[in-house]
């Protein structure tokens, strides 16, 4: 059977030795809020202007250096481009060919403008001459003057 439980003991009150006195000088917290909330205030707006300054440095810089970066870019793929085409006009190649060659160097270049001769089977060629176009070369042919002169005197004498 359970033994029964024997009453509790009251718990020692313990008893300050000493009597409890406040602080002897109270500190005003508001005031002390308000003292560095204006120093934080002071501070901000200095590493605000701070911080202007060196975005307006930075991005003048910057503004240059991509200016620059821009510049050599265009002028790498303008003397590219002009390689290229002095590399199809000497093996004669098409506008359309000339776009069509890989390189980044004119060797580079010359040697892929006769690797697309040979694949493509034809040898370079200079376009033949329109014979439609340019003075004609027949004896006794009337001037373009003269024939429209025909054709006048021929639907006037033929009213």
């Amino acid at each position: 059977m359970p033994e029964p439980e024997a009453p509790a003991e009251p718990a020692a009150v313990v008893e300050p030795t000493e009597p409890v006195e406040p602080a002897q000088v109270e500190t005003d917290w508001k005031a002390e809020a308000r003292k560095w909330e204006t120093r934080a205030k002071e501070n901000a707006t200095a590493a605000a202007q701070l911080k202007a300054l060196e975005d307006a440095q930075k991005t003048e810089q910057q503004r240059l250096e991509e200016r620059a970066t821009a510049a050599e870019r265009l002028a790498t793929e303008r003397e590219a481009d002009a390689i290229r085409a002095r590399v199809a006009l000497e093996k004669g190649l098409t506008p359309a060919q000339e776009k069509r060659l890989v390189g980044a160097t004119r060797e580079e270049l010359l040697a892929d403008a006769d690797q697309l001769l040979v694949d493509l089977g034809a040898r370079p060629r200079t376009p033949a001459p329109d014979p439609s176009q340019g003075p004609k070369a027949a004896v006794g042919a009337l001037s373009p003057a003269e024939q429209f002169a025909e054709i006048i005197r021929n639907k006037t004498s033929g009213n």
